[in-house]
């Protein structure tokens, strides 16, 4: 039983400090009518990532709900975990971010209000991740 635990102990130290989280923003909706989510890149900033993922000059998730496959929308900046200084080097790559459902939409169209976004949405405790729930009271 020792061994057990003695290797269970061993496994978690290991993965804890071994490992470095997926550093992205996942944007998920919770409520119950679609949801669109436009995000302007700023062609000035260098991104690799969002350049890749951008048609046009933005990036477009059309998020439905009650459909696992459609709820959430996932853009990936490889591995790392995310701090304040990533946070403002993301925002500032981004010029705004539209979100609407069928009743209401919200625009976050400077660099503080797209930056307070992504640090009010940065939550966790060891693998802090960066994921905006859209519910029907986000719009409220």
């Amino acid at each position: 039983m020792k061994k057990i635990n003695l290797l269970f102990l061993f496994l978690f130290t290991f993965l804890l400090t071994s490992c470095d989280p997926s550093q992205g923003i996942l944007f998920t909706n919770k409520g119950e009518s679609n949801v669109k989510v436009k995000l302007i890149i700023n062609s000035a900033v260098k991104n690799d990532q969002l350049d890749e993922m951008k048609k046009g000059d933005s990036i477009v998730f059309k998020l439905i709900p009650h459909n696992p496959e459609e709820t959430e929308g996932h853009i990936y900046f490889g591995r790392g975990r995310w701090n304040d200084e990533n946070i403002s080097e993301i925002s500032k790559s981004i010029k705004s971010i539209e979100i609407e459902n069928d009743n209401y939409k919200i625009g976050y169209k400077s660099q503080p209000a797209i930056r307070n976004l992504l640090k009010e949405n940065y939550k966790g405790i060891i693998m802090k991740s960066l994921n905006i729930k859209i519910d029907d009271d986000f719009f409220k």
